[in-house]
This record gives structure tokens, sequence and C-alpha cells, in this order.
């Protein structure tokens, strides 16, 4: 039986990564783009929409520094004080019948944002998945939350996520529920995350 291999090609506009299991099969691919179209070869990832790539004998770690930079400067939050954690333990953060609005179109901005930092930030995740729920009728509670995570992430704009080789692919997944545990509709609350070969992935 033939050795199984892959290849990837993974495109966004102008950028490009190539990756597989089969380093000839990548050298020809590369070869045909190369000979059919205008391209430039930045050799090994570094940097790819925002998310920098760093090579290290202990493994591969990404982060989004200058995204968390960038994201500081652009919002004002420079100068901000920081905290230490991105939200209120046991918060208690709803739509309230009357309170005053946010701004929805600053608010849903910054929540994007977030959502896509959230890729190498999982120490956000749980608290951007809260405030994501309020983008269609933000309120002043809502925004104050949203500015928390952006204080918080102002305290290590390069925290990382680090990819080690520890030889195995196993896939492991931890569920908890929280049993009708949302106060805007009753909803149980899910949490979850999965880890391959060791290595945490959501």
């Amino acid at each position: 039986m033939g050795r199984f291999s892959h290849l990837r090609l993974i495109t966004y506009v102008d950028d490009m990564i190539i990756t597989g299991s089969d380093d000839e099969e990548i050298v020809k691919l590369r070869r045909n783009l190369f000979t059919n179209f205008e391209m430039k070869d930045l050799e090994r990832l570094k940097y790819f929409l925002g998310i920098d790539v760093l090579r290290s004998s202990k493994g591969i770690f990404i982060s989004q520094r200058n995204y968390v930079l960038d994201f500081l400067a652009e919002t004002g939050m420079v100068d901000y004080k920081i905290i230490d954690m991105p939200m209120q333990v046991n918060h208690k953060l709803k739509i309230v019948e009357g309170a005053t609005l946010a701004d929805k179109e600053r608010y849903q901005r910054l929540v994007e944002k977030l959502i896509y930092l959230s890729h190498t930030r999982l120490d956000i995740a749980y608290a951007v998945g809260i405030i994501s729920q309020f983008m269609h009728k933000p309120q002043e509670d809502h925004m104050e939350a949203a500015m928390m995570i952006v204080r918080y992430l102002k305290g290590a704009p390069g925290s990382r996520i680090i990819f080690k080789r520890n030889g195995h692919l196993k896939v492991e997944a931890y569920i908890d529920v929280d049993w009708a545990g949302n106060p805007n509709d009753r909803r149980s609350i899910v949490g979850y995350f999965t880890l391959v070969g060791g290595n945490l992935v959501t």
C-alpha cells in the first residue's frame, strides 16, 4: 500500500501558504505556480493575516502581537490602565429594558476584531463569546465589557500559543454545560475545548 500524503494550498487575496506532508509534491506545485504566475517566495511562514509564526526547538509559536498593538492604537486604548482578567467573574451581562444604547457600528467593529484575535488568544474566547451575543442591540454595559477585554490584552499583547510535536495525533474533547444559565433567554451555556496531539486547538 502506498504512503498517504496530502498537500494544502491556502490563499487570501494575494497571500498564499503551501504546506503538506510530501516535500517533493510541494516543490512541484511551487515550480508550476512560479511558471504560470508572477510570484515572490518568502520561504518559511513568518506572518500571515495578522498572525506571527515563530519556530523553535520547543515547537511552533503563533501570536497576534502586532495585530493587538495596532488594535490598541486604533481604539485609543494605548494609555488605558491594564487589568488582569478579560471579564468580571460571575458577570450578569444581559439586555436591560430601557438601558442606554452604545454606538452599534463601533461595537460591532470592536467585537469582530476581538473574534479574530480569539484564534490565538484562547484566554479571551469565553469573554468574546459573551459580548458577541449583543451585536444586534449593544448597550453601555456591553461596550464596557468589550473595553475590559481590550484593557486585558494591553497587559500581554504578545501572548502566544505553542504547538509541540508530542509524537501522536490523539484527539481529546472536554465539555461543560451551565443548564439554563443564559440570563437573556434561559438557554444553557456550553463551554468546550479540544486538543489534537496534546495541543489546544479550540
